[in-house]
């Protein structure tokens, strides 16, 4: 299942895999263990000059476009046979499935997706569902970044105590493993470049290389994830940060930063959930009461084209993203487990493995995907997709009572709390 190496590759693969045998010679070389020096809370902050610094030379620095795909689990762990992990590109191409057993919701991060059951870590294509590697990994997994040459994989050690941190190639070479007791939330990788948020207020920049932390950021919000989005690096959590020419002004709260206004909405969504948790395979009331938004990935920081959605259950409604104020409403034919905000509209996934692509500005319904069977999770990734692209999908005919409603005639949950 594997597709054939390229002669980058293979010479990346060589040159690594004798990296990592001299290894015990040389921190110089990746495939070492590095174990507590990136994450010692008696660091002293320096007025966020380090990774002002360090930004300046990231700087110009091209950041790939993940894959534009929507996963579903299909089956729950503990049924009989393993559950099967079924994946379609928003863009364009046909589904895939693939089987294996998870103790965790696979997480989907640049090109790949990765999952974790019965003691097995691996990762897929995301575009194709060709298996990439596989490799024995005790705990639970957290999350992943990628950046289309490396998987960065955040677990939590099968005690509870200690953070696992592994860089594997896509060719299944192990490039780097650390160990901690810091809770290290959702990691985002670029090049020889680690982004690893912990203990809710730092992101410690760490080369994969030479096995030491570079530079740490110190934020004011709440952080627990590092992701990479429309060709730029964000820590997020409660917001999003972008790790831009202002993140040295991290620590007195004036770094490119965006938020969504305070506002009350059926079953308290969040637009993050926190990088430390484990996520069930199986969608909870949490996935279904959510937010969506894409935080600019230039100019002044805030949230694209002013719209964000609340989904709660099976009804999705958009809002301004600097008033709160309702601009529209959509009813779907069964619950929203997971989306995604792109360029323009918002790409939403049901529990009967559909996919709706909403336009950003009025909520109409200007594509369609499918799964091709009924989820019990949904896990959304959408990076480099366009209103033009997910608008090229044939919008199948709408259920009847599927179509986007007028403000006024909102579901009844809606209308009878503030919104």
């Amino acid at each position: 299942m594997r597709t054939p190496r390229s002669p980058r590759a293979a010479a990346r693969a060589l040159l690594l895999a004798a990296c990592a045998a001299l290894g015990a010679l040389s921190m110089a070389c990746g495939g070492g263990q590095t174990q507590g020096e990136a994450f010692d809370p008696r660091w002293k902050d320096d007025g966020g000059a380090g990774i002002a610094a360090f930004q300046q030379r990231f700087a110009g620095r091209r950041i790939p476009l993940g894959a534009d795909v929507a996963v579903g689990v299909v089956g729950v762990v503990g049924a009989e046979g393993a559950p099967e992990l079924v994946g379609v590109p928003l863009d364009g191409g046909p589904a895939w499935t693939f089987a294996h057993p998870l103790d965790a919701r696979p997480a989907v991060a640049g090109s790949v997706v990765v999952g974790l059951g019965r003691g097995e870590l691996f990762a897929l294509d995301a575009r194709t569902g060709a298996l990439l590697w596989r490799r024995r990994a005790g705990g639970r997994l957290r999350g992943a970044g990628d950046d289309g040459e490396t998987t960065v994989v955040s677990l939590v050690s099968i005690t509870g105590t200690r953070s696992v941190v592994l860089a594997v190639s896509h060719e299944g070479l192990v490039l780097r493993q650390l160990e901690d007791p810091a809770a290290i939330g959702v990691p985002a990788v670029v090049g020889r470049y680690a982004f690893l948020p912990w203990q809710g207020r730092y992101v410690t920049v760490f080369d994969l290389q030479t096995g030491g932390e570079v530079a740490r950021a110190l934020l004011r919000t709440e952080v627990s994830r590092a992701f990479l989005l429309g060709g730029a690096v964000f820590f997020g959590g409660e917001e999003a940060t972008r790790f831009d020419a202002s993140i040295g002004l991290g620590a007195a709260g004036r770094a490119s930063t965006a938020r969504l206004p305070a506002r009350e909405l059926p079953g308290a969504p969040v637009w993050m959930t926190a990088g430390t948790e484990v996520l069930a395979p199986t969608a909870s009331a949490e996935d279904r009461a959510r937010l969506y938004a894409r935080p600019r990935p230039s100019g002044p920081p805030g949230i694209e084209g002013e719209r964000f959605v609340a989904t709660y259950y099976r009804a999705a409604v958009g809002l301004d993203a600097r008033t709160g104020a309702l601009a529209w409403a959509h009813a779907g034919e069964a619950d929203f487990l997971g989306g995604a905000a792109y360029a323009g509209g918002f790409a939403l996934c049901d529990a009967r493995g559909g996919i709706s692509f909403l336009d950003a500005q009025r909520g109409a319904v200007t594509g369609r995907a499918s799964l091709g069977r009924p989820i019990q999770a949904c896990v959304v990734q959408a990076d480099g997709l366009t209103a033009a692209a997910a608008s090229a999908r044939p919008a199948e005919a709408a259920p009847a009572a599927a179509e986007r409603r007028p403000a006024a005639a909102a579901p009844p949950l809606l209308t009878r709390r503030p919104l």
